[in-house]
């Protein structure tokens, strides 16, 4: 069970890190003061709870300690 949940935890904040890294990547120019901080919080929580969710699904199929659905 530890190593499942380090994996989803693992997996979930890759995609929020990623999915912000994102956003903040295509605001033309980025400019820390005047970016949509909220807009893209938003993003990147829904990416992550996406996730999260695919993850806990993943648990009832395949490998148990897994958070993937193909491994």
């Amino acid at each position: 069970m530890k190593t499942y949940l380090q994996r989803l935890a693992f997996e979930v904040g890759g995609a929020f890190a990623g999915s912000l890294a994102a956003v903040a990547a295509a605001a033309q120019p980025f400019n820390v003061l005047t970016f949509q901080w909220g807009d893209a919080l938003t993003i990147s929580g829904s990416l992550a709870a996406l996730v999260l969710l695919k993850g806990v699904a993943a648990r009832f199929t395949g490998d148990p300690e897994s958070p993937s659905l193909t491994r």
